[in-house]
């Protein structure tokens, strides 16, 4: 079918975006174009205005339709000094249902007022799913009932007092003379979830497993190593894969997120970065798989990090954040959601002249340009990691504008001079 059959193609791309960020799939300014219905995928719209009625007229498929098409009728008043203009035109649909972006809070943690915000800002870039990193070696952030110390212990830590991050001189514990650290009650977190969902957001909570588990273990060091913690941080950071306590304590962990977390909310359940000399690839992959083989028995997708899948760990979503050496895994066929370091890591400073201490820039034109590949693509995400992000104004200078870069790839907008889509930011 023809989309445009009264225009020339030279003239039906012209202005895609016209101050829009994500730039729609089709925009027209010209009565006489009839544009095609919005498809049936969530968030899709169309959206017109008539200046003979002074009238927005709307026809979406559901509720994130309806907040993309007044989001977008916004944008297009704001650009045209407060009122709608004249006559305009938008077909526009999401091609990427996970348009996400990732929030690490066990390195630093930030408070529920700072992730309402990142919210507000995620849902103007018409970006819907938020990854919060409740758990690493630095921290647990998430109340656990059954398991009270990992909020009275492992959620604190001793404050170092300097910015710069240094793995080897954590110290978990609050009994120290000045702490840093915190959590989320489970109430704290329902709220969370009731704000964003609100705003067209549902918020993924990981918990990194078995790596990554510093903490946890530091709080309950039955679910390490016996050799704990003569290993070193390093070593401690690794569950004992080969216990039954520690499986028993991951699905106790999972069970009380599938009550704070509605359904169909995934799971993220890490698998990433883990030592093979403190846990075998045999070992990890058949642990592994139990946690997702729990989760789907109990209604919950999972999702893993690229090492898990590459590892064998099946019927799961895989996150890639490796840049390259993944061709296996888009080949298996598992819904994938990208998040190349090499493209989407927002730690990494954005100009050569940031005074951040990560060596690697990023800028805002290399997010714009990230060539997305071809494949069974879930979506697209980028990622904050905060070893060195410990004020609320950090963590938004680097997660803001880039986002919004993000978010014309996330969207899957029509291509675009880089140029074009920098003018319409800074409108």
């Amino acid at each position: 079918m023809r989309l445009f059959p009264l225009l020339p193609l030279a003239v039906m791309l012209l202005s895609v975006a016209q101050g829009v960020i994500p730039a729609p799939q089709h925009i027209s300014y010209n009565p006489a174009v009839q544009l095609p219905p919005p498809p049936q995928v969530e968030g899709a719209y169309s959206l017109r205005y008539d200046a003979r009625d002074g009238q927005w007229r709307v026809n979406a498929n559901d509720d994130a339709g309806r907040r993309h098409a007044a989001l977008t009728a916004a944008s297009l008043e704001r650009e045209n000094g407060g009122t709608p203009p004249a006559y305009v035109a938008v077909c526009d649909y999401p091609l990427y249902a996970w348009r996400g972006l990732h929030l690490d809070v066990s390195r630093h943690f930030f408070p529920p007022e700072v992730v309402r915000e990142y919210i507000d800002r995620m849902a103007e870039l018409k970006l819907n799913r938020l990854h919060l990193h409740l758990s690493d070696g630095p921290g647990w952030r998430i109340e656990i009932k059954k398991y009270p110390r990992l909020t009275s212990f492992a959620a604190w830590r001793k404050d170092l007092g300097v910015e710069d991050w240094d793995w080897p001189t954590i110290q978990i514990g609050p009994d120290y003379p000045k702490i840093e650290g915190g959590f989320y009650t489970q109430d704290e977190m329902r709220a969370l979830v009731q704000y964003a969902r609100g705003r067209g957001i549902v918020i993924v909570p990981e918990i990194d497993m078995p790596g990554h588990s510093y903490a946890a273990i530091a709080a309950y060091p039955e679910i390490g190593r016996a050799d704990f913690p003569q290993q070193g941080l390093h070593g401690g950071d690794v569950m004992d894969v080969a216990n039954p306590r520690s499986l028993q304590f991951a699905q106790d962990v999972l069970t009380e997120l599938m009550q704070i977390f509605p359904a169909p909310t995934p799971l993220h359940l890490g698998g990433d970065e883990v030592d093979p000399r403190f846990a075998t690839p045999e070992q990890q992959r058949e642990w592994m798989q139990k946690l997702v083989d729990f989760c789907r028995a109990h209604g919950r997708d999972a999702i893993v990090w690229d090492e898990a899948a590459a590892n064998g760990v099946q019927r799961q979503t895989t996150m890639v954040w490796h840049a390259a050496g993944t061709e296996k895994i888009f080949q298996s066929g598992s819904p994938l959601i990208l998040c190349p370091c090499s493209h989407f890591y927002f730690d990494c400073r954005p100009t050569e002249d940031d005074p951040g201490t990560v060596p690697t820039v990023t800028t805002l034109q290399k997010v714009f340009e990230y060539p997305v590949p071809q494949g069974n693509i879930l979506g697209i995400q980028a990622n904050l990691w905060t070893e060195h992000i410990t004020t609320r104004e950090r963590l938004f200078h680097l997660a803001f504008p880039r986002a919004a870069a993000l978010a014309e790839r996330a969207w899957g907008s029509p291509n675009r001079p880089f140029a074009d889509f920098l003018k319409d930011l800074k409108r």
